[in-house]
């Protein structure tokens, strides 16, 4: 959340920046007056521009937060499975089918299209999921795995 709060701030502060230098240069075409230097900024005119440039600077964040979170799933996807390792016959196949019951319940996309996932995906798709739950097994190799030792 943190993290968040700060990106938060910062696409704020990015937008009064830009504001202001998008009115200076383009008010008088709009017809959003000028007052006292500010570039317009106390005319409420001015606050569909403002939502403008945060919905061009949401844009922009939004693959860099889905992908923040994609690799978050990832690693409560490898911590679950290290932790039901042992629990059950073949912890794998049981995440595996459970992943896959999920796709099908939820109509997921079985092959999703990569610029799909970049943009609009905050999980890794299924068929991802499932093909990191049947290879992961640091332990065949006599190893352990990452988060539970």
């Amino acid at each position: 959340m943190f993290l968040f709060a700060v990106v938060l701030l910062i696409a704020f502060y990015l937008g009064y920046r830009t504001v202001g230098w998008v009115l200076s240069r383009f008010g008088a075409r709009w017809k959003i007056r000028n007052v006292d230097d500010r570039g317009g900024l106390d005319d409420w005119a001015s606050l569909p521009v403002l939502l403008l440039l945060l919905s061009i600077f949401s844009f922009v964040v939004t693959p860099i937060g889905s992908a923040f979170s994609r690799y978050l799933e990832h690693q409560a996807d490898q911590y679950g499975l290290e932790v039901t390792h042992g629990l059950t016959p073949d912890s794998s196949q049981v995440a595996a089918r459970a992943f896959q019951v999920l796709g099908e319940v939820g109509l997921s996309d079985p092959d999703p299209n990569p610029v799909n996932v970049f943009l609009f995906y905050d999980h890794p798709p299924i068929s991802s999921r499932v093909k990191f739950c049947v290879t992961y097994n640091p332990w065949a190799s006599g190893g352990q795995g990452e988060f539970v030792k």
